[in-house]
């Protein structure tokens, strides 16, 4: 033990000397360490925890005006822990600095385990007079603690490894909840930007709709947005036990959407097929990933112990009914060709996952960059393999049976032709199928934002 107090001094001497051969330029210097009591003063979490904290603390600087000499920063591991630090060039003077990261220490939530030390030109420490509490009790100035030896090693580092976990699970949190949320926004945005599509609202076309255009769906996407984040917080903090439970949540968030979707487009329906997705579609995702278990195969599974018998409990219930809704009346008319998105969501999603991923990911495997035209192209080609392969319930209530597979034979011959010479004529022929029919693949299109959404979560989770 005698040999690793030496080794822990002789690293702060050289910490020292830092500060030394920087008032030596007639430059200040800010240095950043943690408080750990024991040894080893670091491990994987800490380092994590130091990292993201000089992050924090070095965007905190900017802000303030405070200037820093990146190009002459230092920042290393050694046997008293994780150490940065830097010469400052700020106009603020030295005490104002100090003031700064102070607020700093005291506004950050482990802030007592952060040690921001200023030496001014001259060499010397810059001190504010203020004695720390200490960490672990809260009460006495943490050099009395630590000098009366109060508490032991092993009390305080049980402490502070399970505060900093508690941190980092928080900010893994916060990273995760906004990739997902803004990939969801993503996902709709990209969708609705696809031009030209068979019948649906694009750049260019209002499709076959009267009543919405492209401005009605950015409106509307910039509406459901503000609630994507709340479902990914909730799926990564629900652990009940019991899936179906957090049903009721989910619903009600979902029409919390609907609600502000409707006024925002006055009454018309843009989104109502891509809320119920993208809710089941954010919840999984954040819960699976919470727990370090995303995959396309965990996602299929757990939608299916989510919905349970949708089909039944949804579809079923209300065939003696003389009002249907449009999905009872296809289900009762058309049998299992009339499940609609209930039944794509029962089976787990089988065209997003055995019809539209592995299209998606041909094209957008092979680029690291994904340009406007890249995205094009792929998102085309996954919308035929949706439509050919999707019973559209949107087509099927309104044209049935017979239009629907004439649809989906016209988008499985442009799908035959991608990238041939025949393609432009064959994919023409489906738009103005679509046109003359006066159709619009709904359905599909909610999927293929769907199946974006998915792939790019597992790029980057898997």
């Amino acid at each position: 033990m005698d040999e690793v107090i030496k080794e822990i001094l002789a690293a702060k001497d050289q910490r020292a000397d830092a500060r030394i051969q920087i008032a030596n330029r007639k430059k200040a210097s800010l240095s950043f360490n943690l408080n750990i009591p024991g040894y080893p003063k670091s491990n994987d979490q800490i380092k994590s925890f130091f990292q993201h904290t000089l992050k924090d603390l070095k965007r905190y600087l900017l802000a303030n005006r405070i200037d820093i000499e990146l190009e002459d920063e230092q920042c290393r591991v050694d046997k008293a822990g994780d150490f940065y630090i830097v010469p400052l060039v700020s106009n603020l003077s030295i005490h104002q600095i100090k003031e700064l990261t102070e607020a700093f220490e005291i506004k950050h939530p482990l802030g007592r385990l952060l040690d921001i030390d200023l030496t001014n030109s001259e060499g010397n420490p810059v001190s504010s007079g203020k004695a720390k509490i200490c960490y672990f009790c809260n009460q006495q100035a943490a050099i009395v603690c630590m000098r009366e030896k109060n508490h032991s090693y092993e009390d305080m580092r049980n402490k502070i490894n399970r505060d900093i976990y508690c941190f980092m699970e928080s900010v893994r949190e916060e990273k995760l909840c906004n990739f997902l949320s803004a990939t969801a926004l993503k996902a709709l945005l990209h969708e609705v930007s696809l031009s030209p599509k068979p019948g649906l609202v694009d750049r260019f076309s209002n499709g076959s709709h009267q009543d919405m255009d492209f401005s009605t769906f950015l409106n509307s996407s910039a509406v459901l947005s503000v609630y994507f984040k709340d479902i990914a917080k909730y799926g990564f903090n629900f652990n009940l036990g019991n899936l179906k439970d957090a049903l009721p949540e989910l619903r009600r968030i979902g029409l919390l959407m609907e609600e502000d979707m409707l006024r925002e487009t006055q009454g018309v329906n843009t989104h109502k097929g891509a809320i119920f997705l993208l809710c089941f579609s954010l919840f999984i995702s954040a819960n699976l990933i919470a727990a370090n278990n995303f995959s396309y195969s965990a996602f299929a599974d757990q939608l299916k112990k989510l919905n349970g018998n949708l089909v039944e409990r949804e579809l079923g219930k209300n065939l003696y009914s003389k009002r249907k809704t449009h999905g009872e009346e296809c289900f009762e008319k058309y049998g299992s060709k009339g499940l609609g998105i209930r039944g794509e969501v029962q089976s787990g999603l089988p065209c997003v996952f055995n019809c539209a991923i592995p299209v998606l990911s041909s094209h957008l495997k092979k680029n690291n960059v994904l340009t406007d035209e890249i995205l094009q192209k792929s998102l085309v080609h996954t919308l035929l393999a949706l439509i050919a392969n999707n019973n559209d319930s949107n087509i099927l209530f309104r044209k049935g049976i017979e239009v629907l597979e004439q649809l989906k034979n016209k988008a499985k011959i442009a799908l035959n032709n991608f990238n041939t010479s025949k393609f432009d004529n064959k994919y023409k022929e489906l738009v103005d199928f679509c046109n003359k029919e006066n159709i619009s693949p709904g359905g599909s299109a909610d999927l293929l934002a769907v199946s974006f959404f998915i792939y790019m979560v597992n790029q980057d989770y898997n």
